[in-house]
């Protein structure tokens, strides 16, 4: 079939995907693609990279096509291609795409603005990292290629969008494996580098400290000019803390702007996390969002033997299967059901075999978080900021009311404490309970961003009550 003029095309389906799609997942993923050829019923699409091709195949054909058929065109084929170079040959590395990518105030790390001796008001201080967490030891896959290759990339000081990365992920896939991998890279590397590595729990108490002890601008200081990577984890702690949001996006704006890098890790997207300030929630989301999936099986089969050979130890394949095939979700578990395994084995004497796998997981899922109706509240009063004893005055505000419908909302789903129990836990009645928890319920369906504040709650109680066990 021959060609068609379609001059103009390609940049008006661009624009059209440009309003509907993250700005940051345009400039990363849409724009370097080109137009190849293009007739009637078939299109041709290059990408960069093989890497590159694949991701934008799997995540984004369905909006490319959409935005074809916007445009008032046929839907066509689309095949996907990678941008040959010179020797004829498409680039594989999916690295390189990623070390390209950079804003204009893109500079490496080693060439960050460094202050005066005589200006250092604040000592730096080695961050403590986990030897164990490099990027030799990390397990890569599809479900979590992106991420790792977008640290690498920081990690070696080349360019990256806006000199920030967020990995997001759910707890136990490797998020602060890669962070920690990014930081002993650097100092393993560049010895002079200044990394500063904290939880943002940590900064927020340090950020009190210092106004306790009236030195807020030695703390300003630390992180502002006498840091060249900042890496933060959980950032979802700052949720709520309006003032501590405010001093901790002047510090990310005053280090972006200086040509300094930051990574950041949570469980949210940006736009999920609630009561965060819209300039910070702006400034997050307008950053290099990698998210890490679950791993498939081949995967996690990889991962049981990587940790297996860290203990020194070679697993029957039937054991390697199982323990992938059952523990699905979280990397924690299976190196916990790994030191598991080589304890009951050294204790009782016996072979570790799937017998002895299966007794060792039993165990484990029969652990589960100690959640009751004291560690409820101490949790959501914490969250809302409001003290324990709130939660059972006969107050009626909303401040306290709707914290208090979480709490007995929780109690139901995490306890097997009767409605007459948990109504005593809060100075009500057993069909007051009733009707608040079922009113929390209707708002929960009714509304994504109560969801969203439930869901995340959740998160922080079950992790919270996993810490403490």
């Amino acid at each position: 079939m021959g060609g068609l003029p379609m001059d103009g095309v390609w940049e008006s389906v661009k624009e059209y995907l440009k309003c509907t799609i993250p700005q940051a997942q345009f400039e990363m993923w849409v724009n370097p693609i080109k137009l190849g050829k293009c007739s009637e019923n078939h299109v041709v699409l290059l990408c960069p990279n093989e890497f590159h091709r694949q991701w934008v195949r799997g995540k984004l054909s369905g909006e490319i096509l959409k935005a074809w058929m916007t445009k008032g065109l046929s839907a066509p084929v689309i095949t996907w291609d990678v941008v040959k170079n010179e020797n004829g040959f498409g680039n594989e590395n999916g690295d390189s795409e990623l070390e390209r990518i950079s804003s204009d105030r893109g500079t490496s790390v080693g060439t960050a603005v460094q202050v005066p001796l005589n200006e250092i008001f604040v000592k730096w201080q080695m961050p403590r990292l986990n030897s164990r967490f490099t990027f030799e030891q990390f397990v890569v896959g599809d479900s979590n290629r992106f991420a790792y290759s977008a640290s690498r990339v920081m990690a070696n000081g080349q360019n990256i969008y806006n000199n920030a990365l967020y990995i997001l992920a759910d707890p136990g896939l490797g998020k602060s494996h890669l962070t920690q991998a990014v930081g002993n890279y650097l100092l393993k590397k560049k010895r002079d580098v200044r990394l500063c590595y904290l939880t943002a729990e940590d900064f927020a108490n340090e950020m009190i400290s210092a106004l306790k002890s009236e030195k807020i601008e030695k703390f300003k200081e630390k992180y502002r000019k006498n840091c060249d990577l900042l890496i933060l984890e959980k950032i979802e702690f700052l949720s709520g803390k309006m003032k501590m949001q405010s001093e901790f996006a002047y510090t990310l704006d005053f280090l972006l702007d200086s040509g300094k890098r930051f990574i950041c890790t949570s469980n949210y997207y940006p736009q999920d996390i609630p009561k965060l300030r819209k300039d910070l929630r702006s400034r997050l989301s307008g950053v290099l969002i990698t998210p890490i999936d679950p791993p498939d099986f081949e995967t996690r089969t990889k991962i049981v033997r990587k940790k297996a050979e860290a203990q020194a130890l070679k697993l029957p394949a039937k054991v390697v299967d199982f323990l992938a095939e059952r523990i699905t979700k979280d990397i924690r578990q299976l190196e916990s059901c790994i030191a598991g395994l080589v304890l009951k084995s050294n204790i009782t004497k016996r072979p570790i075999d799937l017998a002895l796998a299966r007794e060792v997981l039993e165990t484990m899922n029969d652990s589960r978080p100690g959640i009751d109706i004291e560690r409820i509240k101490e949790v959501v009063a914490r969250s809302f900021r409001i003290k324990v004893e709130d939660l059972s005055s006969p107050s009626r505000k909303r401040s306290i009311a709707y914290p208090r419908n979480i709490c007995m909302y929780f109690c139901q789903e995490y306890t097997n404490e009767s409605i007459s129990n948990i109504g005593k836990a809060f100075g009500r009645t057993h069909s007051t309970v009733i009707y608040a928890t079922n009113r929390l319920r209707q708002e929960i369906k009714n509304s994504p961003r109560i969801k969203r504040e439930i869901d995340f709650l959740r998160d922080h109680l079950e992790t919270y009550c996993l810490r403490e066990r």
